[in-house]
């Protein structure tokens, strides 16, 4: 009998801070996993953000055991949605490059990754840590951002990563040299931000809609933002 391989998993990656998570972060996740049919979202929290101690609107990072929680409850009701805390066990900032390169061995070799980045940090790609060694590990998925013309993605793909050659049937860039591939997803915005969250729990103001609401009650009940 002729066995056949094993299909491999496909999981999306989403890191951030998170401080807190909220719909839109929910929402990219949905869309990305539906619209490339993967199996699963891992979410990330970062546990030290690199060159970051604080937001930048003044407000200190919460500590990463309240936005680990607050994931935690945001997902609960999607099965194909997963926190990861391995951003805690590690003393050193969250470079992404590290991060991959310690899940790759835990996740297996029958699984593909999926590195999902708003088009406005895909074209600042260049900055982040060994960033050129990326595509050999994963794919990525780029969504679209209201404002960034699709000429800045691909000059950033022509700067920053190549021997790539852009497919417009599949709206991606592929090279023969790498096992990743650069997938554009579009999307309509989500006029969410942490930011904002935490300035209207500051101020009083209710959060209700921008956040699920057991991440709402979670805020509340720890007092945090204010």
């Amino acid at each position: 009998m002729v066995q056949t391989a094993e299909k491999k998993q496909q999981i999306g990656l989403l890191g951030g801070t998170f401080d807190p998570v909220h719909n839109g972060h929910l929402a990219v996740s949905n869309h990305v996993r539906h619209a490339l049919g993967l199996d699963s979202i891992w979410f990330v929290p970062a546990a030290l953000p690199p060159h970051k101690a604080e937001h930048g609107d003044g407000q200190n990072i919460t500590s990463f055991a309240h936005r680990f929680a607050m994931v935690e409850r945001a997902i609960t009701v999607n099965s194909s949605f997963v926190v990861s805390d391995i951003e805690a066990k590690r003393s050193s900032p969250s470079y992404s490059i590290d991060t991959i390169k310690i899940l790759l061995p835990l996740i297996g070799e029958n699984a593909e990754l999926y590195f999902i980045i708003g088009a406005d940090a895909f074209v600042e790609i260049d900055t982040w840590k060994r960033f050129k060694e990326l595509p050999s590990l994963i794919s990525f998925v780029i969504i679209s951002r209201p404002g960034l013309r699709p000429e800045k993605i691909e000059e950033a793909m022509r700067n920053i990563f190549t021997g790539y050659e852009y497919d417009p049937v599949q709206d991606l860039w592929i090279s023969p040299y790498y096992k990743g591939s650069f997938i554009l997803l579009h999307m309509e915005p989500v006029a969410i931000s942490s930011t904002e969250i935490r300035k209207r729990v500051k101020m009083g103001e209710e959060v209700t809609g921008l956040v699920p609401a057991a991440v709402e009650a979670y805020i509340k009940k720890h007092k945090l933002y204010i």
